[in-house]
């Protein structure tokens, strides 16, 4: 059935047809495993990263995690840690992206 067709008169088309045209597509949910900073950088590459010891980090982190925590636990949000990284991280090179020479 044609889309235009569908649409030519509201009293042409009864509810199975336009039932039809509804296709549920169930998208697979593909989450990327999140390393943990804090654990995979030394503390030079850390400090070159994002620009503060991981210690003054962690400290932040416990100063505003109750104020960026995320406020549902049903999707995979970003925990107070990553959240505060990846700003970090932005403030301190102005991109997201990591360039190597």
């Amino acid at each position: 059935m044609e889309l235009a067709r569908v649409f030519e008169s509201s009293s042409s088309s009864s509810d199975e047809e336009l039932g039809d045209l509804l296709v549920v597509v169930d998208r697979v949910k593909v989450f990327r495993d999140r390393r943990n900073p804090f654990e995979i950088y030394s503390e030079a590459e850390f400090r070159d990263r994002y620009r503060f010891y991981k210690d003054t980090v962690r400290h932040i982190i416990t100063l505003i995690e109750d104020n960026i925590a995320p406020m549902t636990l049903r999707n995979c949000s970003l925990s107070p840690a990553d959240q505060l990284l990846i700003a970090l991280r932005f403030y301190a090179t102005g991109n997201y992206h990591r360039i190597t020479v």
